[in-house]
């Protein structure tokens, strides 16, 4: 369990009340992991939203080219910033993959604590899942971007 006061500040729980805050740190742990972990695989099963703590965190769409697989960084996660969305979300499966790019602190919640907790605590989950509807536009934007650059720079005028 981690204190309260560590999540204030962090976008994802921006709007929650001090005992929402409590409820929230009470489902939290800290996990330390060292450059180069994967935290999150695309299409496996997703089961933890997390918050980046310290480090950085790269995410990366997979994209086959040839015979082979390649990442590409499509976003990258540091201080107060969330990922693992799709441990909210049904299918529940990770769209992207994250590893970490340097020795990271991540804030971890297992996603079937909350979504129990959004079930029992209806403010709690508006808020939340309001928050995270910010966090999944604004890669979907991202991703856009680099979809129309990669359009713009391969396909011939006409």
């Amino acid at each position: 369990m981690i204190d309260a006061d560590m999540l204030r500040g962090i976008d994802v729980f921006d709007g929650l009340t001090t005992s929402e805050l409590r409820q929230i740190s009470g489902i939290c742990r800290i996990v330390k992991l060292k450059r180069g972990a994967r935290i999150l695989s695309g299409g496996d099963s997703a089961k933890d939203l997390y918050v980046v703590k310290s480090g950085k965190v790269n995410i990366c769409l997979q994209v086959p080219v040839l015979l082979a697989n390649k990442e590409i960084v499509v976003d990258i996660k540091t201080g107060g910033d969330a990922l693992g969305w799709s441990a909210l979300v049904e299918p529940y499966k990770s769209t992207l993959s994250a590893y970490c790019d340097e020795d990271c602190e991540l804030i971890q919640m297992r996603g079937k604590e909350v979504l129990s907790l959004c079930a029992n605590k209806h403010h709690l989950g508006y808020i939340l899942i309001r928050n995270l509807a910010k966090i999944i536009s604004s890669r979907m934007d991202r991703i856009q971007g680099l979809l129309v650059n990669e359009i713009r720079l391969n396909v011939p005028s006409f």
